[in-house]
């Protein structure tokens, strides 16, 4: 249960640094400066906190869910056929 909690978390800090660098970049806009070491910061920061995201989703059963949206789910009849049980034989 923690661990959804703490993904979720992470989940909203990733919105937030996207947030933040998204206004660095655009008050900076007008300036004839280049983005600066504020906006390089995020970035990594950014990159960061998706690889801890991504990191924390594998351990949360991301795998299983990734697998479920790309095969589709058996059945328990049809895992039990191909194990070669008889699904009917109790």
């Amino acid at each position: 249960m923690v661990g959804f909690v703490f993904t979720w978390i992470v989940f909203l800090v990733v919105l937030g640094l996207f947030g933040a660098r998204a206004w660095v970049v655009e008050t900076n806009r007008g300036r004839l400066t280049s983005g600066g070491s504020t906006q390089r910061s995020l970035t990594t920061g950014l990159v960061g906190a998706i690889a801890v995201l991504l990191v924390l989703m594998v351990f949360n059963g991301g795998t299983t869910l990734a697998d479920l949206l790309l095969n589709g789910e058996q059945s328990a009849s049809q895992q039990q056929i191909q194990q070669g049980q008889d699904p009917d034989a109790s």
